[in-house]
This record gives C-alpha cells, sequence and structure tokens, in this order.
C-alpha cells in the first residue's frame, strides 16, 4: 500500500490508500494527535515552520510502522533537502561560534579575517574601547546575531551589546545580518544605563523611547512610535509591558531591522508566565536576538529552557536536546560533574559567553565588622523577643523557617537587634509599605508575636520616644571621622524601609545630607539622585540610603562610590552580593581601595546571620565561576540552618 506525502503549503496531504489508513483505529489516534483533518480523497495535517520537518518526519515513522509505502513528493523531497542542507550550515556554523568563544580561532584564516575586520570597525565607529574578553564577547555575539551573554554583574554586558550593534549596523544595508534598530526589553532601573552607555559608546545622545507599562505611556506611545515611519533608534520596554504591546512589537519588527535585547532575562525563565510567552512570541521577528543576565539558572537547568526559545525560535529543541522535562530532573538528580549535565553544556556552548568575577581581576576589597553595643533598653526588649522566640523554636521538632510564623519571628528579631522602633509598626498593624515584609504577607498585616506583653510592649513604645539606635550614631561616627573627611561617598544598604527613612532624617539633622533610593522614589527621581551621585562635581550630597529589592539590579555607582555601609543584612545571599557589585566592577583603577562596612549588633541574630552568610558566600562565589552557576544548589531562601545556629549561638551565650 503506498501513501505520497505532499507539501501543500501549511498542511502535508497523505494521499492515496487514505481508506486503509482511516480503518486503522491506532493510525488514526495518531493523526488525531497531530490534529489531523479528513477530506474526500486525502488527510490534510498542519504544520508551522518551526515544526515542519518534525512533522514530516513523524509522518514517515507512522506510515513505517503501520507498513505503508511511503512516496515523497518534489516539494516534500524538496524541504527534506533544504533541511539537511541547513542543519550541516548550522552545524558548521556553530562549531565556528564555539572556536570563537573559546578563543581557538587563529588558525581559521576566515574567522581571522572577520575579528581583524570587527576590529577595524570599532575603531572607527566606537568610542569606548573593549578589554580584551569584552572585545572576544562582542565579536562573539557580532558572528552569532542570536547570542546570550552570561557575565557576571560589573563586567560590561551593555558596552559589549553596543560594539555588536555598532559592527552590524555598519554593515551594507543588503547585508543580511545588518540592522539598524535596538529594542531592549529590561527592568525600569536598566532604562537610564543603556541610555547612558550609550552616550560613552558612541559620543552622542541616543534618540530613545521607553515604553514603562503603564497604560497611559503605551496609549500616548503606541501610534507616534511602534507604529512609526521613523522610529527612535533605541526602544526600551519594561518586562511586563511586552504582554501588552505584543502585537504593536511584531508589526515593528517586521518593519525594522532590529536587535532585540532581553536584559536581566532570568525575569523570563518561567515558560508558563505572561512575560516569557509574550517575549517569546515576539522573537520571530527579530533580525537579531541577544540574551543577558549574570544568572542564567537561578532555580535550575530549566531555566535555560525559554532563554534558548527567544534565542533560536524554529532550532532550540535540535539545540539543547532536553526536553524541559529532562532539565527539571536534571536539576533534581544530577550533579554538576554528570555527564548528562556535561553534555548539555557542551550542546549549548556555542551561543553563549560568560565572564566570570576573576576574569575582571578587579582590585581587592577590604571588609569592616563592626561590633555595635546595644544600650540598655534595647538589650532589654532584644532579650525578652529572643528568649520568647527560642523557646517557641525548640518547640518545634522541625524548626522550619518555611513556616510563614518563624519567618516572622526572624524579622522581628533583625529588626530587634537594629532598630526597636520598628517593632511598634506590627503593634499598630501597619505594615504594607514594607517591601521586605509585605513580600511574605501580600495584602496583610504581619502577625502580632508579642501582643500579651503588656510590659514588653510598655518599653517599646518608651524606646522608641526617648532612644537612638546605636547603629545610627555609629554610621554618623563613621562617616565624620573616617569616610567623609577624605571626600569619599558612601551607599548605605538598608533592608527595612522604615530604617532608611529614620537614618535620611537623623543625617540630614546631624547636618550629613543623604538621599533615598528605596521603592517608592520614582524613576526618575532615582535617576536624577543616581546622575548626581556618580557625578564628581557634585558635593550636595555624598551619601545614598539604598534598599537591594528596590536597587540592586542594573546600577552603577563605582565611579564615585568605594564605601558601603550595610545597617543590617537578611539571609538573602544572592541580592547581598547583587549590592557589592554595585562599587565593585570593570573600570576601577588596580589601585582604588572599596570598603564595605558591616555593623553587628553584640549577642544578636546579626552575627548568627554574618557567618552563615559568610559561609554561603563562599560556596556562593565558587558556583559563580562556573559556566553555568546553578543557585539553586545553595537553597539562598531556606533560613532552617539559620534558625539552627541561632539556637547554638544562643545557647553558647547562656
Amino acid at each position: 500500500m503506498k501513501v505520497k506525502i505532499d507539501d501543500v503549503g501549511s498542511h502535508y496531504a497523505l494521499i492515496g490508500h487514505t481508506d486503509d489508513i482511516l480503518r486503522n483505529d491506532r493510525f488514526i489516534i495518531s493523526l488525531k494527535r497531530l490534529k489531523c483533518i479528513t477530506e474526500k480523497d486525502k488527510i490534510l495535517i498542519p504544520y508551522w515552520e518551526e515544526n515542519k520537518i518534525n512533522i514530516l518526519q513523524e509522518l514517515q515513522y507512522l506510515l513505517e510502522k503501520f507498513r505503508f509505502e511511503t512516496i515523497l513528493t518534489e516539494k516534500t523531497q524538496s524541504d527534506v533537502s533544504n533541511f539537511v542542507r541547513e542543519q550541516e550550515t548550522f552545524k558548521e556554523f556553530s562549531e565556528m561560534a564555539r572556536c570563537i568563544r573559546n578563543d581557538e580561532f587563529k588558525g581559521n584564516p576566515v574567522l581571522v579575517g572577520a575579528f581583524n575586520d570587527f576590529q577595524l570597525t570599532l575603531k572607527k565607529i566606537l568610542r569606548r574601547r573593549l578589554y580584551p574578553l569584552q572585545l572576544l564577547s562582542a565579536f562573539h555575539m557580532a558572528f552569532s546575531q542570536n547570542g546570550c551573554n552570561f557575565a557576571v554583574p560589573g563586567a560590561g554586558k551593555t558596552s559589549i551589546v553596543y560594539s555588536a550593534y555598532a559592527y552590524l549596523r555598519n554593515l551594507l544595508d543588503d547585508n543580511p545580518k545588518h540592522v539598524d534598530k535596538i529594542l531592549v526589553i529590561g527592568p525600569l532601573s536598566s532604562f537610564a544605563p543603556w541610555e547612558n552607555e550609550y552616550r560613552k559608546c558612541f559620543g552622542t545622545s541616543p534618540q530613545s523611547m521607553r515604553l514603562s507599562g503603564d497604560n497611559k505611556t503605551l496609549r500616548m506611545h503606541k501610534e507616534q512610535h511602534l507604529y512609526s515611519g521613523n522610529p527612535a533608534e533605541l526602544t526600551l520596554i519594561f518586562h511586563g509591558g511586552v504582554n501588552t504591546l505584543q502585537n504593536e512589537i511584531i508589526s515593528f519588527l517586521k518593519r525594522n531591522k532590529t536587535m532585540v535585547v532581553v536584559d536581566e532575562a532570568h525575569r523570563i525563565k518561567n515558560p508558563e508566565g505572561i512575560w516569557g510567552k509574550s517575549v517569546i512570541d515576539i522573537a520571530r521577528e527579530a533580525k537579531s536576538r541577544i540574551v543577558l543576565t549574570g544568572t542564567p539558572v537561578p532555580n535550575g537547568y530549566e531555566d535555560l529552557y525559554n532563554l534558548f526559545q527567544f534565542l533560536y525560535p524554529y532550532k532550540y529543541a535540535d539545540i539543547l536536546q532536553f526536553h524541559f522535562g529532562d532539565l527539571l530532573d536534571m536539576t533534581e538528580n544530577s550533579h554538576p560533574d554528570s555527564e548528562r549535565v556535561k553534555q548539555f553544556i557542551h550542546n549549548i556552548s556555542p551561543y553563549f559567553v560568560r565572564i566570570k568575577k576573576a576574569d575582571l581581576k578587579l582590585p581587592p576589597v577590604k571588609e569592616h565588622v563592626i561590633m555595635v553595643d546595644m544600650d540598655s533598653y534595647q538589650r532589654e526588649i532584644y532579650d525578652f523577643i529572643e528568649n520568647k522566640y527560642i523557646s517557641s523554636f525548640k518547640n518545634d521538632k522541625f524548626a522550619a523557617a518555611k513556616d510563614v510564623l518563624n519567618k516572622a519571628r526572624l524579622i522581628r528579631l533583625r529588626q530587634a537587634a537594629t532598630n526597636p522602633k520598628l517593632l511598634i509598626k506590627p503593634l499598630m498593624g501597619s505594615l504594607n509599605e514594607e517591601d521586605y515584609e509585605s513580600r511574605l504577607y501580600p495584602g496583610k498585616t504581619m502577625p502580632d508575636m508579642f501582643q500579651d506583653d503588656s510590659q514588653i510592649i510598655s518599653r517599646i513604645y518608651d524606646y522608641s520616644k526617648t532612644n537612638l539606635p546605636r547603629k545610627f550614631l555609629t554610621i554618623k561616627e563613621l562617616l565624620m571621622d573616617t569616610i567623609l573627611p577624605t571626600g569619599g561617598k558612601t551607599i548605605i544598604w538598608t533592608i527595612f524601609i522604615q530604617n532608611a527613612k529614620e537614618l535620611h532624617e537623623y543625617l540630614n539633622k546631624n547636618e550629613i545630607p543623604s538621599k533615598l533610593l528605596i521603592g517608592e522614589i520614582d524613576q526618575p527621581n532615582r535617576e536624577d539622585i543616581i546622575a548626581k551621585f556618580n557625578n564628581p562635581e557634585n558635593n550636595d550630597f555624598k551619601v545614598i540610603i539604598a534598599n537591594p529589592y528596590a536597587v540592586a539590579e542594573s546600577i552603577s555607582l563605582h565611579i564615585g562610590c568605594h564605601n558601603a555601609i550595610y545597617l543590617e543584612r537578611d539571609y538573602n545571599c544572592a541580592n547581598y552580593l547583587q549590592s557589592k557589585d554595585r562599587i565593585h566592577r570593570y573600570g576601577l583603577p588596580p589601585n582604588q581601595e572599596t570598603n564595605y562596612y558591616y555593623l553587628i549588633s553584640k549577642e544578636s541574630i546579626d552575627n548568627v546571620i554574618k557567618d552563615k552568610l559568610t559561609m554561603k558566600v563562599k560556596r556562593m562565589e565558587r558556583i559563580i565561576d562556573e559556566d553555568i552557576p546553578l543557585f539553586f544548589r545553595i537553597n539562598d531562601s531556606d533560613e532552617t540552618d539559620l534558625i539552627k545556629a541561632l539556637m547554638d549561638d544562643y545557647a553558647k551565650r547562656s
């Protein structure tokens, strides 16, 4: 029995002994899975460009399985030939990309010539000079057109992108690689850095358009920009705004030769998330696709699935060679040195470059631990709360920090160790402005765990009226005696928003002007504060007080600021390292000293966090210097071991 497979455009048609096929129930079940359409003399099976060959291969397999002889028409045979030729070409291209990535192309005259041309082009049109690893990364990106850069924070990923873009923009208009627009999808905090870096790279201000994602802005600019016949060269879109503008963006990409960049791309890692789906849907129309993130797999190898769907919409399955479920299983059950992990990394290695922390050769840092004595009021309050909670932890067999109540207790102890005034807010039941706490209790107030203890409530209220946190005094002395006399600028990191506000008021009263960088400061004001802070000629203020959840990503403060003070820290190691990277980045002179000051309340949870966080940092730094850093392995959000360490420390002190 012979069956012909013909390509009739958007469908494959089975022609011939179709009656015999229709009488085979098992065959029909398989075809229904492929969404077949039965007509009088043929059976139609739909395909899309990205799955065209896979559908054809599936049909050939089924016909052979059920003992039908397959005949391919000339058009279908052409599909197969084109696919084989394309696969061979892509394989050759991938191996060349791998050679560039590994800096092993010096023996290839074609690549050497391309690299020399790349360098000459950049010298003519780019003001910024790249260091060797940046230059190699930019060449890899320009050669590949579609690539990932997994460089650590502070490695200059934006400069690398602009260098690749400059080369591709300089190609002749009829060159298939030519682009003349760049569209960046990223967090709001990245908009100003992209515009500022453009000025540094090209010496002129960019013609740019920001689409932040709020409805008013989108209504105003949809027609003006995305449908414009002369749109801005640089378009900046918030991750969360892509879904709203999806049709307009696709239309824009069809009409303009555009490089699409996804910055902080770990934010689109969820295959079921709206952000990820919408970004992938626009990818097919991009001329060039770039992924940027220093943390490509924060949860597991499966996080790369979405990134490669965006990067190569039609080839990601062939590149990965692992299904999403395989990657989930790999995260859970495979050691990083296992053969299948090595095979997976080998599969994707032609398409990404990673600059590691060690590659940057940054000057060393100095870390200072400052032990702070509590006053008698604070000590009484802290000891009361700690005694109460340690007793609760002892009665909890597993002392699980994942439990909501235990999470709240750990926050209470951090508050008491830094500023007991913060404890008033739970008593009053008003916590929604606190970003850190609202993450645990969205839309709710935190449970009050000592509301029946009238004596301690009275002490907390008395403290709030008459006492000043000792850490505030220590910061003032550190600034006035050590940092400010040398002209140094400082960023102060605090987890709790109320701490930021109270410290800001205290410093200003003591003639130390400061500015806040917290969630409620709107984006234009944040950018103005950062610009003035980075300006060496601006002396209006030399201190900013920041919350890591608001500004730990996408900003650079290393030009004029070389001091960071940590009023308190939580147990989130990734956020902590991100905050450190704001002032310790590529571009520092080799003799530049960077100082970190950690304020630790004696005999408190601060010291336990310090010790456990130090251990986590060492583990994370080892992971960061891997090609694919799987941060999931450090269990960054699990504080159960912190509770155990706190109980051990309490026992020693008691």
